[in-house]
């Protein structure tokens, strides 16, 4: 869409962007907290969302489907692979899924990705940089209240404890995360006729301007910051099982370490 039919865009960082920060942010943490406790861990909550989620990524195929000579397509940049729309798919996968050994796997990543990507999405979201969102655009809100949708779960799934986290969950989540990452490079070059694809930000970063997802270093040094920016999203996600869980680690490895005898 040109710019110059929007109606009020939005630029990063202004007012009306800040404005839905300091509501969804803190939204979704008393929210997640409040059905955490009424509810527990709930399967009806977790297929309502993925609902919720399909409705919006049908609504962005709406809003970004062009006519081409060939009919009407959705430009590649715009399919569900980036980390957050993709998160429908885990979602599904979650609510059908009746083995606890691959709910678990999935929870394991889901928790941190959804807090993570929700919190990034709405704090860097590269479509409103672009210029396709204004405050009279549906998009607009659908854009933020997915996010925040997103972040909501992500605290729901750490309080309302579906799985025992631990250590190794974590670890879990970091493999999950990196083999996506790999993916994410493959399916960049797969799409590489079209410039406007841009995957996990893989290909370059979601904005212009940003003091340290940038090219200036050339791109081997970029796609390393992306990969510590997700290491350290993960990491603070899961600090409380970490601090919790590490000094018994420690513990349990020191005690296994045979004593070396003169």
């Amino acid at each position: 869409m040109p710019l110059g039919e929007i109606s009020h865009p939005i630029a990063l960082f202004s007012v009306p962007h800040m404005v839905f920060l300091a509501v969804l942010w803190p939204a979704g943490a008393v929210l997640a907290f409040f059905f955490s406790k009424k509810f527990g861990y709930s399967k009806k909550l977790i297929w309502i969302c993925a609902f919720l989620a399909l409705f919006c990524e049908i609504e962005k195929i709406l809003f970004f489907m062009v006519e081409t000579e060939g009919g009407f397509r959705l430009p590649a940049e715009h399919i569900p692979i980036n980390m957050c729309p993709f998160q429908i798919f885990f979602l599904f996968a979650l609510a059908l899924s009746e083995s606890p050994k691959k709910c678990k796997t999935i929870i394991c990543y889901m928790y941190p990705s959804m807090v993570g990507g929700g919190f990034i999405g709405m704090l860097i979201p590269s479509v409103i940089v672009l210029g396709y969102h204004g405050l009279t655009e549906l998009s607009t809100y659908r854009y933020f209240f997915f996010h925040g949708m997103l972040m909501f779960l992500g605290f729901y799934l750490f309080l309302s404890k579906p799985i025992q986290y631990s250590i190794k969950s974590f670890g879990t989540a970091v493999a999950f995360v990196a083999m996506i990452m790999l993916f994410a490079i493959w399916i960049n070059a797969f799409f590489g006729w079209d410039p406007t694809v841009n995957f996990w930000f893989i290909v370059r970063p979601p904005a212009e301007g940003l003091p340290i997802l940038n090219l200036n270093h050339g791109w081997a040094v970029y796609a390393l910051q992306l990969a510590w920016i997700c290491m350290l999203l993960f990491t603070l996600c899961y600090l409380p099982v970490i601090i919790r869980d590490l000094p018994g680690l420690v513990k349990g490895i020191w005690k296994k370490t045979p004593e070396v005898r003169g």
